[in-house]
């Protein structure tokens, strides 16, 4: 068995991975509940706020994903973005002070991994990774020194973000998505795009490769770290962090999203939707008493699943 590229990439490769993860996704919940009453009760339950705002924080992380991924660029490190956009969110006063922080900082922590691929070829791949563990533990100094909120005796947590209704999140969801459409008809954007082919094209082309590989990687960024502060200041209670809570794992939902959408703004949407049902699913499970880690685990497939999209999409399987 060997894979063979496509002459004409097949635009149904995505269409069969949507209906692959969901055929796993009903699975895996078959297998975990072992009975089709239950099974059926955790997959159809849906609370339309929950669903409401975490395909609103999916999608905007996975439009953070579409900057660098249709550049052919690979920041991995989305939930460090994030999480430090949270934090910037937590030591604001105001959404708008917070959103404008939280750009600002994450844009910042993708600055270094942007430098080392622009100026040395250092992939971004690793660098963007490992400054997502790193991010961890930043947020950890924070949440016991700097942010830490005296009031909350015997507690170690920070100040409380401010609050954003889930209608001006949206608004936000939909600028971005917008603002990310709108890029690639320009010819910044098609630049940006023309990336994917190779940095000797973009040269050919009479741009610089480093400009836009630093462009791609701080937009991208700056977007992740946009969802992070929208995330923590849409939830209904406990807008803060704590040592227990740091990452949450949006990084890991976006990415997915982007990838079952098949890097397109429009099926990164309709697949953050998905992703937002997944994690319903995922809460109703862990009520019926089932381990909280099988949210990951119904993500992990779709994520997995995308990819293999991806791949179908520009190659065939050939068995000989």
């Amino acid at each position: 068995m060997r894979l063979v590229q496509r002459p004409n990439p097949s635009p149904l490769s995505y269409l069969y991975a949507a209906a692959g993860s969901l055929a796993t996704s009903i699975a895996v919940v078959l297998a975990f509940t072992g009975n089709p009453e239950k099974a059926l009760q955790a997959l159809t339950t849906v609370d339309p706020w929950l669903v409401s705002r975490i395909f609103v924080v999916v999608g905007i992380i996975a439009a953070a994903s579409l900057l660098s991924y249709r550049s052919g660029l690979w920041n991995i490190g989305q939930e460090g973005q994030a999480v430090l956009g949270a934090l910037a969110a937590v030591a604001s006063q105001n959404p708008a002070e917070a959103l404008a922080a939280a750009t600002a900082a994450a844009a910042a922590w993708a600055l270094a991994p942007a430098l080392l691929r622009a100026l040395a070829e250092v992939n971004e791949a690793v660098t963007t990774f490992l400054l997502s563990l790193a991010a961890v533990y930043v947020a950890r100094y924070f949440i016991e020194g700097p942010l830490r909120d005296p009031g909350m005796r015997g507690f170690i947590a920070t100040y409380e973000a401010p609050a954003l209704s889930i209608a001006a999140a949206a608004a936000i969801f939909a600028a971005v998505m917008a603002g990310v459409a709108a890029l690639y008809r320009t010819r910044l954007g098609l630049t940006l795009r023309l990336l994917a082919s190779g940095e000797e094209v973009v040269k050919y082309a009479g741009r610089s490769p480093r400009f836009y590989v630093l462009l791609a990687l701080l937009l991208s960024g700056a977007a992740s770290g946009i969802g992070g502060a929208v995330e923590i200041m849409t939830r209904e209670a406990g807008r803060y962090m704590t040592l227990q809570q740091v990452s949450t794992g949006f990084g890991l939902y976006g990415i997915s999203a982007a990838w079952l959408g098949a890097l397109h703004p429009i099926g990164s949407a309709a697949a953050s939707l998905y992703i937002a049902w997944l994690y319903q699913v995922a809460i109703n499970l862990k009520i019926l008493g089932l381990p909280a880690q099988v949210a990951n685990a119904l993500v992990g497939t779709a994520m997995a699943w995308g990819l293999a999209g991806y791949v179908l999409h520009r190659y065939r399987l050939v068995w000989r």
